[in-house]
């Protein structure tokens, strides 16, 4: 039996498609750092996701990883398709802001913290060497923040940076997510969420794969 969120999420998925399939594909995946490869009968967008390559078959919408045997499961999937329907030719606003900056973020703070901050939190504390390695592998790149940073591209025009601090005398760990103000001129607060959580579930599988038998 299909839940009500399941639905909602398919919904969202063929109104994503819908849109797609009505815009210019070629320039959306200009604007969006993608490659246009077309067909007779449609085509294969080529969008870099974390290390690796999305291939979206057009008109049919199948998605895969290339090399990679990997699923993307609904959530993904709409989050692609939201990218590459909205992302807008803008530069980046160098201004990192918090997901309590973005539209309602304060408001859904809590449950975004439990859901993608504290899992990495638990997982990367008191990991330095883990937390930079593991970032590194899915394309990350060290920033000068806390003590220690990692800007990590999502999507060509969505860099997402982690940054850790670890305990001390007077406080805790901590961590932040980190997003480009740019980014809420193309993706809902939803899809940050989306998005974060996405960047906790690779990181926390790649530490656990990168762990010896």
């Amino acid at each position: 039996m299909v839940s009500h969120r399941e639905e909602e999420y398919q919904k969202a998925l063929e109104i994503a498609k819908a849109v797609l399939l009505s815009s210019d594909i070629k320039e959306r995946c200009l604007i969006a750092g993608a490659e246009w490869e077309p067909s007779e009968n449609g085509g294969w967008i080529f969008l870099p996701y974390f290390d690796m390559a999305c291939q979206v078959t057009i008109p049919h919408f199948e998605f895969s990883l290339k090399e990679s045997a990997e699923n993307i499961n609904l959530s993904n999937r709409i989050l692609i398709l939201h990218y590459l329907n909205g992302v807008e030719d803008i530069p980046f606003k160098n201004k990192l802001i918090s997901f309590k900056e973005i539209p309602s973020g304060e408001f859904y703070y809590p449950a975004f913290a439990r859901r993608s901050i504290e899992p990495l939190l638990k997982t990367f504390g008191t990991k330095l060497q883990a937390f930079q390695s593991i970032a590194e592998n899915l394309g990350g790149k060290p920033v000068a923040l806390g003590d220690a940073g990692i800007k990590i591209s999502v999507f060509p025009r969505v860099p997402v940076t982690l940054v850790l601090w670890f305990a001390d005398a007077e406080f805790p760990p901590d961590l932040q997510i980190l997003f480009d103000a740019s980014i809420t001129q193309f993706l809902s607060t939803e899809d940050i969420v989306v998005l974060s959580q996405e960047v906790m579930i690779r990181m926390i599988k790649s530490y656990y794969a990168s762990l010896p038998n």
